[in-house]
């Protein structure tokens, strides 16, 4: 725990002094963040301090062990994996159990009603190419769901891996996650650009580099986030003055 709060403290030290002495308004109202293992290791609890500097609230949940057919109902057993369930709430308070606790996108977002909804899915998808195609449907539909909610999406697509069968198939389900998701528009963040394995286990990232992925990724936010010259020219705004974009751009 002492290894994971020094590394969290030296990541948030590095990504944020720069804009410590101006703190910006938050982009958004309500963040939901919802995925697997990644969600609920390292790399999670990282983008979810960053998620907190951005947003008045944030609930963040990992199923670990979690495709997207189990977030939507469709599949009730979960892959196996080295935890089971982690939430830091809308009042960062933690939870966590050794136990699976299934829980289903309809009604996190009907709570949270997010404008802003992050997905990091796409590991145990990768079990088998049949496996893979069977959860397109399921990626459909809940990207529907954050439509329906009018928030702005954003897909994490799985880090690098070394655990079979995953790892055979990594590549082709990348491809083709990335081509549901941005059919359904979301924005796809491809984290196989950005992420280099070391863990245990295959799929769990230590420390050092799971907040080395989250720290690439949440580069790659900031970009999604940034106003277009136009925006910025309609806007009035300084385009290389950091947090500018106002709450209500995404209209709910």
């Amino acid at each position: 725990m002492m290894n994971f709060t020094l590394g969290l403290s030296i990541f948030l030290m590095t990504s944020f002094s720069a804009n410590a002495s101006s703190p910006a308004p938050p982009l958004y109202e309500s963040v939901l963040m919802i995925g697997d293992d990644h969600v609920a290791g390292s790399f999670g609890n990282a983008l979810d301090a960053y998620l907190r500097t951005i947003a008045v609230e944030v609930n963040s949940i990992g199923e670990c062990g979690s495709t997207p057919a189990n977030w939507i109902g469709v599949r009730t057993s979960f892959e196996k994996a080295n935890c089971g369930f982690w939430q830091r709430d809308i009042n960062n308070q933690e939870k966590e159990s050794a136990e699976v606790k299934s829980r289903s996108i309809y009604e996190e977002i009907a709570k949270a009603d997010p404008d802003l909804t992050v997905i990091v899915l796409g590991t145990y998808m990768l079990k088998s190419s049949r496996f893979l195609k069977d959860e397109e449907s399921s990626v459909e539909k809940i990207l529907l769901e954050v439509e329906k909610a009018r928030s702005k999406c954003i897909w994490i697509g799985p880090p690098q891996i070394k655990k079979e069968p995953y790892a055979s198939n990594y590549s082709e389900g990348v491809k083709l996650l990335k081509k549901w998701v941005t059919k359904n528009r979301c924005d796809f963040v491809d984290s196989s650009q950005f992420s280099k394995y070391k863990g245990k286990g295959g799929i769990e990232y230590q420390v050092a580099a799971g907040t080395r992925w989250a720290s690439a990724v949440i580069r790659e936010i900031d970009k999604i986030n940034r106003p277009s010259p136009r925006e910025q020219q309609q806007l009035n705004i300084d385009p290389f003055f950091p947090g500018t974009q106002p709450m209500d751009k995404y209209p709910r």
